[in-house]
């Protein structure tokens, strides 16, 4: 029952992903259908709850304390965030774009839908498992925060190139994953997100690739010791 429970939370999930990501920027902000993607998406988010509740109470069946539990899954409390939550922080901000942080939030339940195939569990433990995870999260996040930074610091200066949060995804993308640089910032704010970026990028991607090559020398070792057996 308990499996049957994800899929049908997972299906929620994903449905939910594709109507945020695909058709929710397409509508205007007051209409009909922009309230029936308000009501679906927090009902999802009430079915992710309810889970989220259900596991944390199996683990402390299972003498696991919840604040491990917590600690553990943290990240599925910041993608329950409903979309409503930043469409109403846009009426008080100056930040017409804000909405897309909710939507890059949201994302993070592809991981509830992944995590029910076996073969990428599995293989997420031959490389690093919970930490390579984790690595992952943080990166995401270092993303979605600096990118609004970014762009909360330089779409207003004339002298600015980034002019909607869809130039600064993609610049800090570039800058993040040090594999190009965009544009010079024209504000004093824009070097200072600008040079954190940097540093978070290079950080990340070197523990990244650290805890990679761990576990391909664990899964190595492994494998000798048990074709010596």
């Amino acid at each position: 029952m308990a499996k049957v429970y994800d899929v049908v939370v997972a299906l929620l999930t994903l449905a939910d992903i594709i109507v945020i990501v695909v058709m929710y920027p397409l509508l205007p902000p007051i209409a009909a259908e922009t309230l029936v993607v308000y009501i679906f998406d927090t009902l999802v988010v009430a079915v992710m709850a309810l889970g989220f509740y259900t596991r944390m109470r199996k683990s402390q069946q299972e003498k696991n304390s919840s604040r491990m539990f917590i600690l553990s899954n943290w990240y599925e409390i910041i993608a329950m965030i409903p979309i409503v939550v930043f469409a109403a922080a846009r009426s008080f901000t100056t930040h017409d774009d804000i909405i897309v942080v909710g939507i890059m939030f949201r994302v993070l339940g592809v991981l509830y839908v992944l995590r029910l195939f076996r073969f990428i569990r599995d293989n997420l433990r031959i490389f690093g498992g919970n930490i390579t995870l984790q690595v992952f999260i943080n990166f995401f996040l270092a993303l979605t925060i600096t990118t609004f930074l970014f762009y909360a610091a330089e779409h207003s200066d004339r002298n600015s190139q980034i002019k909607t949060m869809g130039d600064a995804l993609w610049w800090t993308i570039q800058t993040m994953s040090t594999a190009t640089y965009g544009p010079m910032p024209a504000t004093y704010a824009g070097r200072i997100v600008g040079s954190v970026t940097m540093i978070i990028g290079v950080g990340i991607t070197g523990v990244f690739i650290s805890t990679l090559a761990s576990g391909l020398t664990k899964l190595r070792t492994r494998q000798k010791l048990s074709s010596n057996h």
